[in-house]
């Protein structure tokens, strides 16, 4: 899978090029990029100005941010790396794909990646499950749209 598509899929599942704000969080979020965790993003300039930020500039941040750092073979694997940390950060997202293959950087065999993006879908979904558990009245809304986009990511 090249970045371009895994882009295309990343902004289909942050809901398109749009502005804004989930009940929980203290800041907005524009085309999966959220202020809090990125306020030095360079397209936060145009959406304070009410104006639409080039997607060059969001497709440059993922590709900087995200896509570029992440080191494995498999290309699939890849996209999922890339896909669940944008969602719940690249430590989260390594510390489960480690926890499963701790070779998972240069898993090539067919069957290998097959086994490990059904157990990585599944050690995600237990993420989400536990974090809403543990705190249900900021996570718990959340649930259902987390476990579909897990299901999605590797559809």
């Amino acid at each position: 899978m090249t970045f371009e598509i895994a882009l295309d899929k990343i902004i289909s599942l942050e809901g398109g090029y749009t502005l804004h704000q989930n009940k929980t969080e203290s800041e907005v979020t524009y085309a999966g990029i959220y202020r809090k965790s990125f306020p030095n993003w360079t397209g936060w300039s145009y959406v304070d100005k009410s104006l639409t930020p080039p997607k060059e500039l969001v497709s440059e941040f993922y590709l900087t941010n995200f896509w570029d750092t992440i080191e494995v073979k498999n290309t699939s694997i890849k996209y999922l790396l890339f896909e669940f940390g944008i969602n719940a950060g690249a430590k989260k997202a390594n510390m489960i794909a480690n926890s499963i293959n701790s070779n998972y950087k240069e898993l090539e065999d067919e069957n290998e990646v097959k086994i490990f993006i059904f157990s990585f879908t599944i050690g995600r979904i237990k993420y989400y499950t536990n974090l809403a558990n543990k705190n249900p009245k900021k996570y718990g809304i959340y649930l259902r749209g987390w476990i579909n986009r897990a299901l999605k990511a590797i559809s």
